[in-house]
């Protein structure tokens, strides 16, 4: 049994996002789950003439995704924030690798495809956009099957050592908010900060400093979203933040616009949720 590595946070406006999309999440059974995080299906079904942009804040992941016109494709980890356009009614489906999952288990080094989109063929060959077809043409519990089944019969047939260690880090990054600094990280697995770069470039495409960060941001854009009134400075603080300012600044520069605008644009979306259910 593999322990989460990546959480279920991400999605700016939640509340909002709820109200037209449905995001659905599935376990990974069986040895897949070293490599897979957990399967996701979005749905959705929107009025005649009306659309939504749905927005991410990446996690440090590669996903196999499955579309009804684009096909399959890979999707590197990303260095800012994905905007997905909605109309009319419809489903995607995916796989989330574990960070360092995808370059574990088909040996491409990650700096190959951070920030990469890519057709999966390129990856999987024709057989995935025949997996794909099924995959649109059913369920989401066949695609999790189908996907299973295409998965399993690809995976490496040795454990790579290596990537055992970085699963372990992430982890404990995941896991322990009081990890700040990458100095703490290569403490407490008994590297030097070069190894531990050089561990995660390798695998994820993101230095460790990255993933902090990016985990922090989860964090901080789910409490804003939770208590747009939450206070800014004190938030940081909780976070790790030395500072409002450093916060600010990594917030503005993965997501667009600073924490305060991000508060506002939630507070909007609550007063409009009320009005809706008057």
């Amino acid at each position: 049994m593999h322990g989460p590595t990546a959480s279920d946070k991400g999605i700016l406006r939640p509340q909002e996002a709820a109200r037209h999309i449905d995001l659905r999440r599935y376990p990974v059974t069986g040895p897949l789950g070293r490599y897979v995080e957990r399967f996701w299906a979005v749905h959705w079904d929107l009025p005649e003439g009306s659309s939504y942009e749905s927005v991410v804040v990446p996690h440090p992941c590669v996903n196999l995704s499955f579309m009804p016109v684009l096909g399959a494709e890979v999707h590197g980890p990303g260095l800012a924030v994905s905007r997905h356009p909605l109309t009319g009614r419809g489903r995607v489906f995916g796989a989330k690798f574990r960070p360092g999952g995808f370059t574990a288990f088909t040996g491409i080094e990650a700096a190959a495809f951070a920030d990469w989109v890519a057709g999966a063929g390129t990856v999987f060959g024709p057989a995935v956009e025949e997996l794909n077809a099924v995959v649109m043409g059913g369920g989401d519990e066949a695609a999790v099957e189908a996907v299973t089944r295409f998965l399993a019969a690809r995976m490496p047939e040795r454990e790579d050592a290596r990537y055992a260690e970085l699963l372990r880090i992430v982890t404990a990054m995941l896991e322990d908010r009081g990890i700040t600094r990458v100095d703490q990280v290569a403490s407490r697995f008994f590297m030097t900060q070069k190894a531990l770069q050089r561990l995660f470039q390798a695998y994820i495409g993101l230095g460790p400093k990255a993933l902090i960060c990016r985990y922090r941001i989860h964090d901080a854009a789910d409490r804003l979203a939770a208590d747009p009134g939450a206070d800014l400075a004190r938030l940081a603080s909780r976070l790790g933040w030395s500072d409002q300012a450093h916060f600010t600044h990594d917030f503005k520069d993965l997501i667009g616009f600073p924490p305060s605008e991000y508060a506002a644009q939630c507070a909007s979306s609550a007063r409009e949720l009320v009005m809706a259910h008057r």
